[in-house]
């Protein structure tokens, strides 16, 4: 690699790693497939760009949050209402009833979407477990052909030898001796 070669890598690193612009566009201008561009980043040690595999980790994260944040709000309005006890008045009972209201309807959405992704990673795995099954099924059609196919060849083979080994008997001259010609 000339000096000249380097130089124009390290720019596109610096372009990727920036990421101003898709790996689309970088690959473009370098007549590379973004593929071999993030290949190549990889094995060069560049700053990678964000997975998008990472989103179903995100939103488990984003869930937990927002159940940790509703825990905490939950604790904090039982101890306003602890704190006040019987001097509560009417409009801080209902300011807290529609906060605990909205409470309840955030968690019940939290839970929602915890389960939808609960289900996506059901069906993802389910469908994984299919492809398993026909390729596992497909290999044994595959593996069975070919011990039959092995099976012809040695029974072709075994008749084709008992063919060429008939074994016969010729007088050899005037003693009466038998020689085998096979």
């Amino acid at each position: 690699m000339t000096m000249n070669d380097a130089s124009r890598w390290a720019q596109i690193r610096a372009r990727y790693e920036l990421a101003q612009e898709t790996v689309a566009q970088i690959a473009a201008d370098v007549a590379m497939t973004p593929h071999k561009l993030t290949l190549r980043a990889r094995a060069e040690g560049w700053l990678l760009r964000s997975n998008p595999k990472k989103k179903s980790q995100s939103t488990r994260d984003t869930i937990k949050r927002l159940k940790d944040l509703l825990q905490n709000r939950l604790a904090h309005l039982e101890n306003q209402i602890g704190a006040i006890g019987e001097e509560i008045s009417a409009l801080a009972s209902e300011r807290d009833i529609r906060a605990t209201n909205t409470l309840v309807r955030t968690l019940e959405k939290v839970l929602e979407l915890e389960h939808k992704e609960r289900k996506q990673r059901s069906s993802r795995a389910r469908k994984n477990r299919k492809l398993n099954d026909a390729e596992r099924d497909e290999l044994t059609r595959r593996i069975e052909n070919l011990r039959l196919e092995e099976q012809h060849i040695l029974e072709a083979n075994a008749a084709q030898n008992s063919d060429s080994t008939v074994v016969g008997m010729a007088t050899m001259g005037e003693g009466g001796s038998t020689a085998t010609v096979g």
